[in-house]
Parts: C-alpha cells; sequence; structure tokens
C-alpha cells in the first residue's frame, strides 16, 4: 500500500525492494524532468506572452503544451514512506550467570515430559532464536524462563537483580479499548507525568492524537505499539518475545529489529518470521526430542535444512 494505493509485487521480499528501488528512481527522474520543463515554459510565457507578436505566439504554443502535459497527469513526486523508529532504553550489565537452566526437567504431567534435563544460560549479550515444531515447546521455556511456570526437577537461577519483561500475543488483550494509550499507561504507572508517559509512547512510533484517541480506534500493529511502550517502562534487562510480528507491516518490523539491534539487554525470540531473526539473532536454538541444542549456522541454513528434510527444492 503506498499513497492510499494497493501496488502489487513478484517476487520475494529482497525483489520487492530492489523493484519498488528502480521504479522509484524512474520515477523521480520523470518528475525532475516534468518540473523543469513547466518551469522553463512558464517563465517563457510570463517574460514574452505580451511581446511581439512572433513571441506571444510562441507563448501561446507554450500554453498549449503546458495545458496538454497537465490534462495528459504529471507525474507525482515520490512519497517516502514515514520511517518509524523504536527504542527500548539501556540498562547496563549485570555480571553473569543471568539466567541458567540447571538440569531442568518439566512436563505439565511427570508422564508426559516437554524437556528433560536442559542445562544452558542466557546472559545479557544473549542474541537467541528459538525454533522447531509447532508443540515443541518454544512458549512453554519461555514461561520456565519468566518462573510463570516451574519445572518438574532441576532449577532455573536468576540473577537477583534480573528484570525479564515478556511480549505475547495475548498481552493486547489487556487493554481496555474504551481507554486511550496514555490514559493507560498512567493507569499502569501511578505517579509519573504525563510528558515522560507521552515520551515513552513515542519511542513506539505512537504520537499526538493516536496518543488520547480510544485504542479500539487504533490498528492491531498501533496496539502492540501500545504494549511494547509498555513492558519498555519497566527498563528490562532481558526481552522475551513470544510471536511479535504477528499484527505488524514491514517498515515496523525493520524498526522493531533496529531497536533490538541498539538496545544492550538479553533479548530470546520465538517466531516463524525468518527475516526478523535473520536480523536480530546471534544463535539458533532447536527446540524438540525433548532438549534445547545450538544449530551451528544462521537461520537460512536452518530453513535450508526444513526444506531439505521435508523434500522441497527450489
Amino acid at each position: 500500500m503506498q499513497s492510499k494505493t494497493l501496488k502489487i509485487y513478484t517476487g520475494n521480499f529482497d525483489q520487492y525492494i530492489q523493484t519498488r528501488s528502480e521504479l522509484e528512481e524512474n520515477q523521480m527522474k520523470q518528475y525532475k524532468w516534468e518540473q523543469e520543463q513547466i518551469s522553463s515554459m512558464k517563465e517563457y510565457i510570463a517574460r514574452f506572452g505580451h511581446g511581439s507578436a512572433k513571441l506571444a505566439r510562441q507563448a501561446q504554443s507554450k500554453e498549449k503544451t503546458l495545458a496538454k502535459m497537465e490534462r495528459g497527469g504529471l507525474t507525482e513526486k515520490v512519497a517516502r514512506d514515514k520511517v518509524l523508529v523504536f527504542r527500548f532504553p539501556d540498562v547496563g550489565k549485570l555480571p553473569p550467570p543471568v539466567l541458567q537452566f540447571v538440569e531442568v526437567t518439566f512436563g505439565y504431567t511427570p508422564d508426559n515430559l516437554i524437556y528433560k534435563n536442559l542445562d544452558f544460560g542466557v546472559d545479557l549479550d544473549s542474541r537467541v532464536a528459538l525454533v522447531g515444531p509447532n508443540g515443541a515447546g518454544k512458549s512453554t521455556l519461555l514461561k520456565l524462563m519468566t518462573g510463570d511456570l516451574v519445572p518438574l526437577d532441576g532449577m532455573v537461577r536468576r540473577h537477583n537483580h534480573l528484570r525479564i519483561a515478556q511480549f505475547h500475543q495475548h498481552l493486547t488483550e489487556k487493554l481496555d479499548l474504551e481507554m486511550a494509550a496514555l490514559q493507560f499507561m498512567l493507569r499502569e504507572y501511578p505517579g509519573n507525568e504525563e510528558e515522560k508517559m507521552r515520551a515513552a509512547i513515542g519511542k513506539f512510533g505512537l504520537t499526538g492524537k493516536a496518543q488520547i484517541m480510544p485504542m479500539k480506534n487504533l490498528s492491531d500493529g498501533q496496539r502492540s505499539r501500545v504494549i511494547f511502550a509498555w513492558l519498555a517502562w519497566r527498563q528490562p534487562h532481558m526481552l522475551l518475545l513470544d510471536e511479535p510480528t504477528n499484527h505488524l507491516d514491514i517498515e515496523t518490523i525493520d524498526s522493531l529489529a533496529d531497536a533490538l539491534n541498539e538496545w544492550d539487554g538479553g533479548l530470546v525470540l520465538v517466531s516463524h518470521d525468518f527475516r526478523l531473526i535473520n536480523q536480530v539473532a546471534h544463535e539458533i536454538w532447536v527446540c524438540e526430542k525433548q532438549a534445547v541444542t545450538r544449530w551451528e549456522g544462521d537461520i537460512m541454513d536452518f530453513k535450508e535444512h526444513l526444506r531439505s528434510k521435508s523434500g522441497l527444492s527450489d
């Protein structure tokens, strides 16, 4: 969607970026050429429209040419997408170990284990993406990290000062849609000045009237940004993101990736968006068969592995 017009591009995202860039470059060249022609003709008409008979005829000819150009439709100036800039507050460092799993075994019942004897650590320089089949326990692992779930055996050790914030799809259900985003933040964090709350929401691209209108009038993506602002205000050392891109467009996802890459905390990500994973993750951990193992390679290698495993090829 560009300038309220739906445009269809073929190919993958990288091909879309290249094609759109080339089209916009050609459009801008045509726009500049037309504007130069229009400016030149208008200047000539203004100077010689009331001159000698010969010059006046030439001026009239240029007026007709100009009118014909305008009737045929002039090339529009390239409209640049508004770039959103997200910001998570930097929180400094905590000495490791920050979050440790020690011989952790978990299942919702003892005879149906999801994980067995997990041993690993997550620190503030960790940038981990959890991958694996649906139902393998990726979201369960995040809940073990936060303490929402407790191991059947073993222990999860957390640094005494560790602050964890978790994003998941159901958080937007927490929002009272009759309230404005600003009201919501003031209610959740009482005693803070309105201007501070406005600035906090603004760090996630929600400004002006969007902050004070009922959230029922916001898009799903805008409501997700309210949740990000709500989480960021806690100044977490570690973010656990469970499918954060479901209601975000491509430009907003890129802004989120940039913010995560500039932030100094730890990240554990669960996402079906391999492009986001490729942008932010330094490690790929595979959750399957009651274990968590590190994948030796990046997410694109893992994607190719899945394709080969399923018998698909380009």
